[in-house]
């Protein structure tokens, strides 16, 4: 019977952290990645343009060469605003890990605070939250991440209805599992 009552332990503190981690993604989803997928052909010189001096100085040729020089200092410009945007996204990632990590911490604290507060009335339950607690905190961004998965190929624009319904469900199968443990498992 302690065996059940230390698996019951860890249970508690997977499912709560998991829990914690599927509501951060459901109510504080990813920034939407930036991708860029625009291209334009490269412009093509004729041989002919490229042979002799003459015919490079003639005014077809001319024209294809400044439609290059023009063609290099658009992709040039275009090249500048992607790494402008991308590191937009890199603050953005940044800023949203910390606040992540925050509530996480958040979580853990409140959890490892309810563990002491029931550590009386029920141990099982209470070492439960308490691991919850310290697997909330120090998981947390792993955790948003796991739950952020099928969000989208390039993240998240906003939660939908699916990511709260899985949060719902977790709350609810955490809330039975510790029910069921404060009920039906004895502190040994």
């Amino acid at each position: 019977m302690k065996w059940i009552s230390r698996l019951y332990i860890v249970f508690v503190g997977i499912i709560l952290s998991i829990t914690t981690g599927y509501g951060l993604a459901a109510f504080y989803p990813d920034p939407k990645a930036f991708v860029s997928l625009e291209t334009k052909p490269y412009p093509v010189i004729p041989r002919s343009c490229t042979e002799t001096p003459a015919q490079q100085s003639s005014p077809p040729c001319q024209k294809y060469f400044e439609d290059e020089r023009k063609y290099q200092e658009e992709q040039n410009a275009k090249q500048e605003e992607l790494q402008k945007k991308q590191e937009e996204q890199r603050n953005r990632s940044a800023a949203y890990t910390r606040t992540a990590v925050f509530f996480g911490i958040t979580a853990g604290a409140f959890y490892a605070i309810l563990g002491l507060l029931l550590l009386r009335s029920s141990k099982l339950v209470s070492n439960g939250l308490m691991l919850a607690g310290v697997l909330t905190a120090v998981l947390t961004r792993f955790l948003v991440s796991l739950a952020s998965l099928g969000a989208g190929v390039t993240g998240s624009v906003g939660a939908d209805s699916m990511a709260y319904v899985q949060f719902g469900v977790l709350l609810l199968l955490s809330v039975a599992v510790i029910f069921a443990g404060k009920t039906v498992l004895r502190d040994e």
